[in-house]
């Protein structure tokens, strides 16, 4: 073999292996991505039982005050306060999923955020509500 087909074959494999570690970062940096969107996903889908049951709350509060009716009232606010808390879980382990997001990028040479901070908002906490007795 002559010289220049060494070269050759040297720099087909340098250009093999950088394309493998230009693969091996889009797919970690995937992975992190779906990471926190799949953690978001669930906010959105736990939110939407929020707002379903506080439209149960408000159908049930339009009629009058037997002990059923503020039986059914407490379980209500119950089920709400359990999908608040579940929220706020998940919305904690969206904050660190987005963490290792940013820190895998940064690892990775990636330096600018403000797409990544557009793209993956995660939603502010959640107040439990009180019990209204009227």
């Amino acid at each position: 073999m002559n010289q220049k087909t060494v070269q050759r074959i040297k720099k087909e494999q340098q250009d093999n292996i950088l394309e493998e570690l230009r693969r091996e970062k889009a797919a970690v940096l995937t992975r992190a991505s779906w990471a926190v969107e799949e953690v978001i996903e669930k906010m959105g889908r736990i939110d939407g039982e929020i707002q379903f049951k506080l439209s149960c709350l408000q159908a049930v509060n339009g009629h009058h005050d037997s002990s059923d009716l503020l039986r059914r009232r407490r379980l209500i606010y119950e089920e709400i306060n359990r999908h608040v808390e579940e929220f706020n879980s998940c919305r904690q382990k969206a904050q660190l999923k987005y963490y290792y997001l940013i820190v895998t990028r940064e690892a990775l040479g990636l330096r600018r955020h403000e797409m990544v901070q557009k793209i993956y908002r995660i939603p502010d906490k959640k107040k439990k509500i009180e019990l209204n007795n009227g």
